[in-house]
């Protein structure tokens, strides 16, 4: 029973590896659930549900098969699923209250707010974190929780909340020592200060990381982000990823700016023909007649003598990927840590689905993207999300 119970602390400080030595082929419930833990800690997610689904065969209590099955369903929510993750981390939840469980309760809510982020569904995330924060916490659970505030601050583009937010993390660890936390508030930090793409300015290029990125988009500029194929100017936000001949003219006469281009020239960009023709030349007076309906209020594109040209009472900037590749392009995307299938990406980076799909093989081959989920279900993240399950599981711990 002592072997258990360090075993269980030893998961607490996230050394996966210790508590594997500790509870070795013990074939109990507990050593089951303590074992799929650390093998969910350490990144192997098979080995995980197999070990907590022989667990909950030999489990009757009802609070030991309530934390098996949270523990499952953090699990699942990397296998492709994100709608029914949440509709089972939100019942697990309700179930580990009723049970007296809250501090893996609360758990569960921060696995559901991870479902919401994989959704797309940013402020719903953000106030699920915020009411499990708004509650007491150990400090490791607060750690854990101001780390899902960091990252959704990072997928939002909002890097200075992402550093408050990293630095509550580091203060909460200061009261509670964790390697995997510890390791993942590093890696948070470091995400924060590297270059993600690049600032087209006045003719001039520089990298940027995402506090660069965060000012130019809420700069008195007009950001025409080729990235994730939208244009920002103040509190508006238009977005492009669907109307790729639209984003292909305003980035176009964006990259001109202040000067005109062409008619032959922007048609050609806007249509990737060769060769213009009259009827290209029709389909540009068509285009352009849309564009300015989209950007009204905001910019204008106006005929001239030569072609056309952006009207903008703002500087325009370009947000550029990091290079011109196709990889490149997805990498931007696939940056947030959210789960993308693939034609969302290639609607937002525009590229056809077959491109993407070749790209993403490519990318999963060599580790650099991961391919979870079956069928209409598949989707492909970066690897090691800083608030994937297998670290929420920390929570999951059973009290000896």
């Amino acid at each position: 029973m002592e072997q258990v119970g360090e075993a269980s602390r030893a998961l607490a400080r996230g050394e996966a590896l210790r508590a594997l030595a500790l509870v070795g082929r013990l074939e109990t419930s507990i050593g089951l659930t303590l074992r799929g833990i650390a093998y969910a800690q350490i990144g192997d997610l098979v080995l995980a549900r197999r070990s907590l689904e022989r667990a909950s065969a030999l489990e009757h209590r009802p609070l030991g098969l309530a934390r098996i099955q949270a523990a499952l369903v953090e699990i699942a929510l990397t296998e492709g699923d994100p709608a029914s993750a949440a509709r089972a981390a939100r019942a697990s939840a309700e179930t580990l209250t009723e049970l007296g469980d809250a501090r893996n309760a609360m758990m569960q809510r921060l696995v559901l707010a991870r479902a919401e982020v994989l959704l797309g569904r940013l402020d719903e995330a953000r106030r699920t974190v915020d009411e499990v924060l708004a509650a007491k916490l150990g400090p490791d659970l607060r750690a854990v929780a101001s780390l899902a505030r960091a990252e959704i601050a990072v997928r939002a583009v909002r890097a200075t909340a992402a550093l408050a937010a990293l630095t509550d993390a580091r203060r909460a660890l200061a009261d509670s020592s964790n390697e995997l936390l510890a390791r993942a508030l590093v890696a948070l930090e470091r995400e924060l200060a590297a270059p993600i793409a690049r600032l087209q300015r006045g003719g001039a290029v520089r990298d940027a990381d995402l506090f660069a990125i965060e000012s130019a988009s809420r700069g008195d500029v007009l950001l025409v982000d080729a990235c994730r194929r939208l244009a920002i100017a103040g509190r508006a936000s238009i977005v492009l990823a669907k109307r790729p001949v639209m984003f292909a003219l305003l980035f176009a006469l964006a990259r001109a700016w202040p000067n005109d281009l062409g008619r032959d020239a922007l048609a050609g960009a806007a249509f990737e023909a060769k060769k213009v023709n009259a009827s290209h030349r029709a389909r540009l007076r068509v285009e352009i007649g849309r564009l300015r309906k989209i950007l009204h209020g905001v910019a204008e594109p106006v005929a001239t003598a030569a072609g056309y040209a952006l009207r903008s009472r703002r500087d325009v900037v370009l947000l550029l990927p990091p290079t011109d590749g196709e990889d490149a392009r997805l990498a931007i995307l696939l940056g947030d840590g959210a789960s993308w299938s693939a034609q969302a990406l290639a609607e937002h980076a525009g590229v056809s689905r077959r491109t993407a799909q070749r790209v993403l093989a490519a990318m999963v081959e060599r580790g650099a993207v991961v391919r979870t989920g079956k069928g209409r279900f598949v989707r492909y993240a970066r690897p090691g999300a800083p608030i994937a399950s297998r670290m929420l599981l920390l929570g999951l711990v059973p009290k000896t």
